[in-house]
């Protein structure tokens, strides 16, 4: 190791306790085996995240810190800039061959910056010890470099912001498609990242994305039906998203509960016109889930959205006679879900419409 002030850095980080003995000469081994090119890269992410980067060089295996530091390229037309020259990917390890040649062959290549970026934010995440150092990290690899485009775009900025979130998020869409559960296509896991990467820094978002990607975690190991289309319709806004949100909240909350979903965005039929229900238990219990809170809606516009809820509600009330409206603050004490729930249990009299926070869903 020649540079003084990456030496004082590894330094800095046994002394503080970040990282023992065993970790540092892990560390410096590590760093030794890159080349110039590599070790100049490490020695920016060094400068950039600290002692955070000692502890990715200390607690990654040899394979993934290989991994992490031959970053390549994913199949599909350029996305994070151009094509990355030999000095982007420039990384040789003494025990595993590069990415490069792959990398530059497939002209898809992860910029000089989104690199940088990427990295940081795995540096990051090493701190959480619920995060699989290894497994995880080799994970989220090969998905950005499986990523196209936008999604691709969408992963770095949430693993360089939100660290091991970014991660666990990243992995989570991920593994809808092919490498797990084979819900979604490729296209579809990018657009779904591209709209949690949006949703998150919009105004609107009630919950941050990573319960948002856990909910959907359990709802694909639970193989609840309907999944794919909620997730579809859950792309392509922020208010979309926002939707998606709610209803895979209010859906683990009822597993949670043991109740037993029939589907998720079951598709009705009725002399009124067609419409979905976004939580259909296998009760018969038909739940519309509104991710807002109802005790806020403005004067002006409760006409139009109790007039519109209502027209929605009367096509449930042909087929189900037991109705949920799960929505945020304190739904029973809205007027307009009262005038709602009021208007439906009048016209149909042997209908039950419940009102329900989306967190005391479970409770129908």
């Amino acid at each position: 190791m020649d540079d003084a002030a990456t030496q004082r850095r590894f330094v800095r980080a046994y002394d503080s306790g970040e990282v023992d003995s065993d970790e540092l000469t892990t560390a410096l081994t590590r760093y030794d085996s890159l080349d110039a090119d590599g070790k100049a890269e490490f020695d920016d992410l060094l400068a950039r995240n600290g002692d955070d980067a000692a502890k990715l060089a200390a607690r990654t295996d040899s394979d993934t810190f290989d991994d992490i530091m031959s970053l390549g390229c994913g199949p599909g037309q350029a996305s994070l800039g151009s094509v990355s020259s030999l000095t982007d990917d420039a990384y040789y390890s003494v025990t595993a061959p590069s990415r490069t040649s792959a990398a530059l062959a497939s002209r898809s290549c992860l910029s000089a910056d989104a690199k940088d970026d990427f990295r940081a934010g795995l540096a990051k995440a090493s701190n959480d010890h619920d995060v699989d150092v290894e497994d995880d990290f080799s994970d989220v690899v090969d998905a950005v470099e499986a990523l196209d485009g936008d999604g691709q775009r969408a992963a770095v900025d949430m693993v360089n912001d939100l660290g091991a979130d970014g991660v666990r998020v990243t992995n989570g869409a991920t593994d809808l498609g092919s490498r797990k559960h084979s819900v979604l296509t490729d296209s579809e896991v990018d657009d779904l990242l591209t709209s949690y990467d949006s949703y998150r820094k919009s105004d609107i978002a009630t919950r941050d994305v990573a319960d948002v990607q856990k909910d959907i975690d359990q709802i694909a190991e639970s193989d609840v039906e309907g999944l794919k289309s909620a997730i579809k319709s859950g792309t392509g806004s922020d208010t979309n998203t926002k939707g998606l949100d709610g209803e895979v909240d209010a859906a683990t909350n009822l597993l949670d509960d043991g109740r037993k979903i029939d589907k998720l965005e079951t598709d009705i039929d009725t002399s009124k016109g067609e419409t979905d229900i976004d939580v259909d238990l296998s009760d018969g219990t038909a739940i519309e889930v509104k991710n807002k809170n109802y005790n806020e809606v403005p004067e002006y516009a409760r006409s139009s959205r109790e007039s519109e809820l209502t027209k929605k509600m009367e096509k449930f009330a042909e087929e189900r006679d037991e109705l949920v409206i799960a929505a945020r603050g304190d739904p029973s004490n809205a007027d307009v879900l009262k005038n709602v729930k009021n208007n439906i249990e009048t016209a149909y009299p042997d209908t039950n419409v419940q009102l329900k926070h989306i967190d005391n869903v479970d409770e129908v």
